[in-house]
């Protein structure tokens, strides 16, 4: 598998933890090795049984890639393969579901603000994506070494799973792609296709060539801000990340919009993102990693006695857990 570029640490993380050296003087334990690897990973069991066989990935044709720049077709097998595979998992694990699709970003954002909420923010969003049985984990593996997914929706059977990529230590960059891939979902952009794969982008612009990709773009700005092409703009040629960030600490109420997002709108609204990035930094108290906020929000939702032990073990290695 590591001769077809899989990362080192995908494959530990599929690694069972049951195999020992005893295990690998068994005939039956090293079959149900490969076995075990091939469901975690996407894999054509059949191909990992037959050691002349080179192992092949399930899936490649039912995903869509956005942003695709120089990935190979075996990257692309790898990267929807694995997300498939961790989705069924995570499926198997979540609260049912109620359906999204066809919701309108007025409709969600309304929900959220009804609850007395000020603003729309990324843990609200993730209360909606929980509370209507849409998976939302943040990869702490990746299938390969160099990875530039920022999200990844999947569906199975009926189901969505949202599988976030992008790093961030400032919740409202990570809530925007959410709201895409929310977008995804709502707007019934994977009725022909499984997984849709967005890569980050070489620039953080709306992406207006692509017209799905520009209508979650939208989606999100309005579930997010209540208005799909918001424009913030300074009222003077001289301004700073300090004067930005006090801005939007003083508007993000009286507008309803949290004020990470007003600063990266801001930085979309100028192309300024030096100046909107820097202003993060006085908004929020102290920088976190948001993906242990998501993980942590994700392991109080998954019921995890009822996926195998295996699976549980390495549903916690993807999400960056040590098991007890």
């Amino acid at each position: 598998m590591k001769k077809l570029g899989l990362s080192d640490l995908a494959v530990n993380a599929a690694w069972p933890r049951w195999w020992s050296d005893e295990a690998d003087s068994s005939a039956s334990a090293r079959v149900e090795l490969r076995f075990s690897l091939a469901r975690k990973l996407g894999m054509d069991p059949h191909s990992l049984l037959d050691d002349q066989q080179q192992p092949r990935f399930v899936w490649r044709d039912e995903a869509r890639f956005k942003h695709l720049s120089g990935e190979s077709e075996i990257e692309q097998s790898a990267i929807t393969s694995f997300g498939k595979a961790i989705g069924s998992v995570l499926i198997t694990a979540s609260p049912a579901a109620v359906p999204i699709t066809g919701a309108s970003a007025e409709k969600l954002r309304q929900a959220i603000l009804s609850d007395k909420q000020p603003y729309v923010r990324l843990v609200d969003l993730l209360s909606l994506c929980w509370s209507t049985g849409i998976p939302v984990v943040h990869l702490r593996v990746f299938p390969w070494p160099q990875k530039r997914m920022a999200a990844m929706t999947v569906q199975v059977k009926d189901r969505f799973v949202i599988l976030l990529g992008k790093d961030s230590m400032y919740p409202a960059q990570i809530a925007f792609y959410l709201a895409h891939e929310i977008g995804h979902i709502s707007l019934s952009h994977l009725t022909s296709d499984r997984v849709i794969v967005d890569l980050e982008p070489p620039t953080p612009t709306l992406d207006e060539d692509d017209t799905e990709e520009a209508a979650a773009d939208h989606f999100a700005l309005e579930l997010l801000t209540g208005d799909a092409r918001p424009t913030v703009l300074p009222s003077g040629p001289r301004y700073s990340a300090r004067e930005l960030a006090r801005v939007a600490l003083a508007s993000a109420e009286a507008l309803k919009v949290e004020p990470g997002t007003l600063a990266l709108c801001f930085g979309y609204s100028t192309n300024d993102w030096a100046t909107a990035n820097a202003s993060l930094q006085r908004i929020y108290s102290s920088p976190k990693s948001v993906w242990n906020e998501v993980n942590n929000l994700a392991l109080t939702q998954l019921a995890l006695e009822r996926v195998p032990d295996d699976s549980a073990d390495y549903l916690n290695a993807i999400l960056g857990v040590n098991p007890s």
